[in-house]
C-alpha cells in the first residue's frame, strides 16, 4: 500500500472534509427554518433518547411511556458525543462526518480483501471504491443528520468483512464467526431490520465455505450464538419493562401498518399512531402486536393490493431521484439522478465483470437484496438504501478500474 497512501489519505480527507462542510451547512439552514433538525420525526426521537442516557434517566419516550420504541444503539453514539461536547447538535453532526468518512476506509479494506488474490487490482479497486463513496452527494449530506444510516452503514461494513474473512479463510472459521456474531448483534441495536443477517450469513457460509461440513454448522451456530449473546442483555431489560422478551423493538408493528393497509401509498405516513391513540389504551407490547395483525389481515384480504404496494415500496428504494417530502422536486433530486445513471450502470457492469472472488459478489450483493425485500413488506425510500451503497461501490469500482481512461482521453481530446 506504500506507493497509494497519499491517495488513500487524501481521499479519507475528501471525505471528511465535504461532510464537515455539510454538517455545518445543514446547521445553518435548520437554524435560518427555526428548527432543529432537517428531517425531523426520527431525529427527535433519537435526540430525545439520547438526552436521556446522558441524564441518567429512564430510556423511554412519549406519553404514555414507551421503553422498546427504539433499540439503544444509536441514541447510545449521541449521548457519548452529548457527554463529551454537550447539547450540541452540531457536535454530533460532526461525529458522524467523522463515523461517515470510516464508511470510505472499511469500503476500500473490503474491495482490497475481495481482491485479494490479485494485488495488482485490489489497491486500485479499493481506493476507487472509497472514492465514490467519497463524494457520493447523498451519502455525503446524509452522513451529518441525526439518523441512524450512517452508523448503521460501519456496521453493515464491519460484518461483510469478517463474513469475508470467513469465507476466505477456512482455518480460522470459528474466530471469524464469533467476531461476525457479536458484530452482527451489535449491528442489530442499531437497526433492529438486521436481525436476518445472522439467517443470510449462516446461508452463505454453508453453502459458500469450503471448510468441512461440521466446520460450517459449527461456525453457523457461532454465528447465531454471538448475536444472542450481544442481544440478550437488550432483551432481559426488555422483558423487566414489558414482560416480553423483545430482542429488537415494539416499532416493527406500527412500521409494518405503515406500509400496508388501506391508504398506504408506500411512503411513510405515522400520523395514525396519534390519531388512533391506540397507546392510550394497550400496552406498548399489546399495541405492537395489534398493529402488526392489522397489517397481516389487510394483505390476507387484499393480496393483489398487497403486491402492488410491494412494487410502488420497490420502486421507492430504487430510485434515482430523492422521494422525501420537501425534495422530490429540488435541484439535489436533480444531481441524485445524474449520479445514480452512472453509479448503478457501473455497478451492473462491475457485476458483468467481476474478477475477484467468487463469494464476493454474493457478500457485495445481499444486503442490497435484503433490505429490497424488506422494505417491499413495510415501507420504501431511497434513504433505507443509501447503508447498502458502500459494498455496491466495489462493483461500481471494478468496473471503473478497467477501463481504459488513458485511452479515452487520448482519443477524445481536441487535436491541435
Amino acid at each position: 500500500m506504500q506507493r497509494s497512501t497519499p491517495y488513500f489519505m487524501a481521499i479519507l480527507i475528501v471525505a471528511f472534509g465535504l461532510r464537515l462542510l455539510a454538517a455545518f451547512a445543514v446547521e445553518h439552514h435548520v437554524q435560518k427554518a427555526g428548527r432543529a433538525f432537517l428531517i425531523e420525526g426520527d431525529a427527535n426521537g433519537y435526540w430525545e433518547l439520547a438526552q436521556k442516557i446522558a441524564a441518567g434517566q429512564d430510556y423511554c419516550i412519549h406519553q404514555p411511556p414507551r421503553y422498546v420504541l427504539r433499540t439503544p444503539g444509536f441514541p447510545l453514539l449521541l449521548a457519548a458525543s452529548i457527554k463529551l461536547f454537550g447539547p450540541s447538535i452540531l457536535s454530533a453532526r460532526i461525529v458522524l462526518a467523522g463515523i461517515g468518512a470510516g464508511c470510505c476506509w472499511l469500503t476500500w479494506y473490503l474491495a482490497r480483501l475481495l481482491f485479494t488474490e490479485k494485488n495488482s487490482a485490489a489497491e486500485s479497486i479499493g481506493l476507487m471504491a472509497a472514492a465514490i463513496m467519497a463524494i457520493a452527494p447523498l451519502q455525503v449530506g446524509n452522513s451529518v443528520l441525526i439518523l441512524s444510516e450512517t452508523l448503521f452503514a460501519f456496521g453493515l461494513l464491519t460484518c461483510l468483512i469478517l463474513l469475508a474473512k470467513l469465507l476466505m479463510f477456512p482455518s480460522q472459521i470459528l474466530r471469524w464467526a464469533g467476531l461476525l456474531g457479536i458484530s452482527t448483534g451489535l449491528t442489530v441495536l442499531i437497526r433492529p431490520g438486521w436481525i436476518l443477517w445472522p439467517i443470510v450469513s449462516s446461508g452463505l457460509v454453508l453453502l459458500l465455505s469450503t471448510a468441512a461440513y461440521r466446520w460450517r454448522m459449527a461456525a453457523i451456530a457461532v454465528i447465531l450464538s454471538g448475536c444472542f449473546l450481544v442481544l440478550f442483555p437488550w432483551a432481559w431489560r426488555n422483558h423487566d419493562v414489558t414482560g416480553h422478551w423483545v430482542f429488537t423493538s415494539l416499532w416493527s408493528g406500527p412500521s409494518l401498518y405503515d406500509g400496508m393497509h388501506a391508504n398506504a401509498t408506500g411512503a411513510s405516513d405515522m400520523r395514525f399512531v396519534d390519531e388512533e391513540n391506540v397507546y392510550a389504551t394497550m400496552s406498548e407490547y399489546d399495541a405492537n402486536e395489534h398493529y402488526k395483525s392489522r397489517a397481516v389481515a389487510f394483505a390476507l384480504a387484499n393480496k393483489m393490493r398487497a403486491v402492488e404496494l410491494g412494487f410502488v415500496k420497490a420502486g421507492r428504494y430504487l430510485s434515482l431521484a430523492l422521494n422525501a417530502s420537501g425534495f422530490a422536486d429540488s435541484p439535489a433530486s436533480l444531481v441524485s439522478v445524474v449520479f445514480y445513471l452512472v453509479f448503478f450502470a457501473a455497478v451492473i457492469l462491475g457485476v458483468y465483470r467481476w474478477t475477484g472472488s467468487p463469494a464476493g459478489i454474493a457478500v457485495l450483493a445481499a444486503p442490497f437484496l435484503l433490505f429490497l425485500l424488506v422494505h417491499m413488506a413495510f415501507v420504501g425510500s431511497i434513504r433505507y438504501r443509501l447503508p447498502v451503497e458502500f459494498p455496491l461501490s466495489i462493483f461500481a469500482a471494478n468496473a471503473l478500474q478497467g477501463w481504459d481512461w488513458r485511452g479515452w482521453f487520448r482519443k477524445n481530446s481536441p487535436r491541435t
